[in-house]
């Protein structure tokens, strides 16, 4: 499996590009859409997978999806809306006035499982930063959005945001995977599971 790692605009969002075995995907198109199209040209796109519809994680959603016509868009059913919505994706917060131009093909929900490279994705529904936040788990790797990052959490002061519920959902759901799991967080630096379960000051074991 390939990961490559775009930070993209306008707030250093890590846009993840995975390929294996001949099949590829795109995590969280936040910006800059002629370097994603242009990391992922001549990949067999089959999903554009949300973890949430924050701005910051959907700006080049539009220009991304029509690049890659048979890729599939996924997000969780609770927040599908607010890609047609500037109040809700926040996209007014960066003084645009964002509405996706696609449909979506994906509702997620927890436990979805998603066919991918000979195996599956599966989706791991952690509200808490928004409602409808989302990991992807594939194998030892764990795409976190802005659920989990190394020794921090995503921000809940949001409208949508539940601190409770989100020390809940990491604590039950997260860290119960393998220790081993690398985390591919929404910003920044990867991390692992094993780290966050003692070291992750807001979240312990």
């Amino acid at each position: 499996m390939e990961i490559k790692v775009l930070q993209v605009a306008p707030i250093g969002t890590n846009c993840y590009i995975v390929s294996d075995n001949g099949e590829a995907l795109i995590i969280d198109p936040g910006g800059d859409a002629a370097d994603i199209i242009d990391q992922a040209e001549g990949l067999n796109v089959r999903y554009i997978l949300l973890t949430h519809t924050h701005y910051d994680h959907i700006g080049a959603l539009s220009d991304v999806a029509k690049a890659f016509p048979d890729a599939k868009v996924a997000v969780h059913s609770t927040e599908k809306d607010h890609l047609y919505r500037p109040d809700r994706n926040f996209s007014v917060g960066f003084g645009l006035d964002f509405v996706y131009s696609g449909s979506v093909q994906i509702e997620l929900a927890d436990g979805t499982e998603l066919p991918f490279a000979g195996s599956v994705i599966k989706v791991i529904h952690t509200p808490g930063h928004t409602e409808g936040c989302v990991c992807f788990s594939f194998g030892d790797v764990l795409f976190s959005g802005d659920t989990l990052f190394r020794s921090s959490v995503g921000r809940t002061d949001l409208p949508g945001g539940d601190a409770v519920a989100l020390i809940k959902n990491i604590r039950e759901k997260l860290y119960t995977l393998p220790g081993r799991t690398v985390v591919y967080p929404g910003h920044e630096g990867s991390t692992t599971i094993a780290w966050e379960r003692t070291r992750n000051p807001y979240v312990k074991l």
